[in-house]
């Protein structure tokens, strides 16, 4: 592993991301060890219990905002979604750790889909484009059309903050 301080605090907008990092470069793999990928999964879907979305553009947003990354939904089909995640975070955790890991990613977009869809899903993480292998990674997840959840009732949606229009339109004094 690079130096995780040297290698964010060296990038422009790295110190915003340095508690993160800290915690789950450093902190969260000697706790957790060889179950990290497990517990992070669960802990994914855990968090997309509390935090439910309702539709794509949401998912997108909230990720910007709790600082995953650039979340953009690649393609749909009736047994999987392919979702790509990138930006600043992204690249940092690559450059610091090499194969990092995303299951906390993977385990809310499961989850997520899970709520949205009424049916069993899982997520896994994919090899992303080669070109886009330092600054991305790709996420599919599967569901089961057959598979309903008994009895599911769909959360209500987070209400997100969304960021303030531009004041451009408004008149000045």
């Amino acid at each position: 592993m690079k130096n995780l301080y040297q290698t964010v605090m060296g990038e422009a907008n790295g110190a915003a991301y340095l508690p993160q990092m800290l915690l789950r470069e450093t902190l969260l793999p000697e706790l957790l060890g060889d179950a990290q990928g497990d517990i992070n999964y669960w802990a994914g879907k855990a968090l997309a219990r509390h935090f439910p979305l309702g539709n794509p553009k949401d998912a997108a947003l909230f990720f910007d905002q709790v600082g995953f990354g650039e979340l953009t939904l690649v393609k749909q089909t009736v047994q999987m979604t392919r979702w790509q995640l990138a930006g600043e975070p992204v690249k940092l955790r690559k450059q610091v750790a090499g194969e990092t890991d995303f299951t906390l990613e993977a385990g809310f977009l499961a989850e997520m889909m899970a709520q949205q869809l009424g049916v069993a899903t899982e997520a896994e993480m994919v090899d992303s484009p080669r070109k886009l292998q330092a600054t991305a990674v790709t996420f599919e997840v599967y569901t089961d059309p057959d598979d309903v959840i008994p009895d599911y009732d769909a959360p209500e949606p987070l209400k997100l903050v969304r960021p303030a229009e531009s004041d451009t339109d408004t008149p000045t004094e």
